[in-house]
């Protein structure tokens, strides 16, 4: 009597590769699994002088000292 050869075990997952898609189910949706990864977002305000110098800043001050006229300004948003 013959019988059917037997089954391979399926391979483990490994550490850098896109995990394999699943098959299409019959309504045509695509399944498959990834791993979630973080984004970190930051703002950035552009500060402008009255002397016409513009820079960057992460934060919001109050107070700033323009780095061209050395001029001591109170922030407006």
């Amino acid at each position: 009597m013959l019988q059917p050869p037997p089954e391979k075990p399926a391979a483990p997952a490994r550490v850098g590769q896109a995990p394999q898609p699943l098959p299409a189910l019959e309504s045509g949706i695509l399944v498959r699994e990834e791993e979630l990864g973080t984004v970190r977002a930051q703002r950035l305000y552009k500060m402008r002088c009255e002397c016409g110098r513009s820079w960057f800043e992460l934060e919001l001050p109050t107070l700033v000292e323009c780095p061209a006229c050395r001029r001591l300004c109170l922030v407006s948003a």
